[in-house]
């Protein structure tokens, strides 16, 4: 069985389509004027929130570097300019407004996600090193 980031649709990596469309439907979702409330009340801060930590976390996932720990910095600078853009773009959309709140949410669910994300991968490898180092040395 193909590890997921293998896959591949029309040539390109299955990750990598998920981002895009991910990314694009922030973009959407963010740039739509005010609509009368039809949907159950969410805090707003909570969907910047959930958007910046899935998008921060494709991004982990997606990006490959020979030198995996740097990519990380990379991708919060990355999240960080685009919540910038987003949140200075929204004042042009009839019904919505920058609000530097937001921007913080949005920082907040990068950050964890990238920490969370680091971590995992970090213990997830020093496991598997670990488990390397004790089968060689049980075949010695």
């Amino acid at each position: 069985m193909q590890p997921v980031t293998k896959l591949r649709l029309l040539g390109i990596r299955l990750g990598v389509l998920c981002l895009a469309s991910y990314w694009i439907a922030i973009f959407v979702g963010t740039h739509l004027p005010k609509l009368p409330s039809a949907m159950p009340k969410l805090n707003d801060k909570v969907m910047h929130f959930a958007a910046f930590f899935g998008l921060a976390m494709l991004l982990c996932y997606c990006t490959n570097s020979p030198r995996i720990w740097r990519r990380f910095p990379i991708i919060v600078a990355m999240c960080l300019v685009y919540a910038c853009v987003d949140e200075l773009t929204q004042s042009f959309v009839r019904g919505r407004h920058s609000d530097p709140m937001d921007f913080l949410a949005d920082m907040a669910g990068t950050v964890t996600a990238v920490v969370l994300y680091a971590t995992a991968r970090w213990f997830w490898l020093g496991q598997r090193d670990a488990d390397d180092s004790v089968a060689s040395t049980s075949a010695t």
